[in-house]
């Protein structure tokens, strides 16, 4: 693991203005998990904190945004209003609102947190039929949550690698503990998804 963080290193140093776009793109399709690792690379001090959240806030946002226009497309509505899609399309959306109480912004907190958000978010929009005015005021308050939340963990796997790889002079005890914080976070989320569905039901 020592390697690869250096790899990294070495790569941010040799390559300044392309981290950015592998940011972009990273946040776009790997989402929390690439936040992350990010977290985990500012507490390295790899990389900046305030740069690749910056970035990571812009590439959310554009993803976002990029939804939330597929959302209004015609093809789009018709593939929600397949009667195939429509059983599951339904629960996701009961799910939605009753979590969420009919308050847009708990539904996008909500929904960031879940897997295949972007489905998600395009059938809240579909169903809400908000306007962008609406959709970002809502929105970007919910992206600022997620993304404070997600690179404050990996923060804090970051510091806790270095300490305990101090504390224990051994790499394995360092790598427990980053394997620890990821197996609750995977367990926090299958909770959370467990309890949406049964909302939805």
């Amino acid at each position: 693991m020592t390697e690869s963080v250096e790899w990294l290193r070495l790569f941010i140093f040799h390559y300044p203005y392309l981290q950015y776009i592998v940011i972009f793109f990273g946040v776009i399709i790997g989402g929390g998990l690439t936040l992350f690792i990010l977290g985990f690379l500012a507490a390295q001090n790899i990389i900046s904190l305030f740069s690749f959240t910056l970035v990571s806030l812009l590439a959310v946002f554009s993803s976002d945004a990029l939804w939330f226009l597929l959302s209004t497309t015609a093809p789009v509505k018709r593939m929600i209003l397949h009667r195939y899609a429509h059983t599951t399309i339904s629960v996701i959306a009961q799910a939605i609102t009753r979590v969420s109480k009919g308050n847009h912004f708990k539904a996008f907190v909500f929904a960031k947190f879940l897997i295949g958000t972007p489905v998600i978010l395009i059938i809240y929009l579909n169903k809400t039929g908000l306007k962008f005015k609406d959709f970002f005021y809502h929105n970007v308050f919910a992206i600022f949550i997620w993304l404070f939340i997600n690179i404050l963990i990996g923060l804090i796997a970051g510091l806790g690698f270095i300490y305990f790889a101090q504390i224990f002079k051994n790499i394995y005890a360092a790598i427990g503990f980053i394997l620890v914080v990821i197996m609750a976070i995977a367990i926090v989320q299958i909770w959370i998804e467990k309890e949406f569905t049964q909302k939805g039901r």
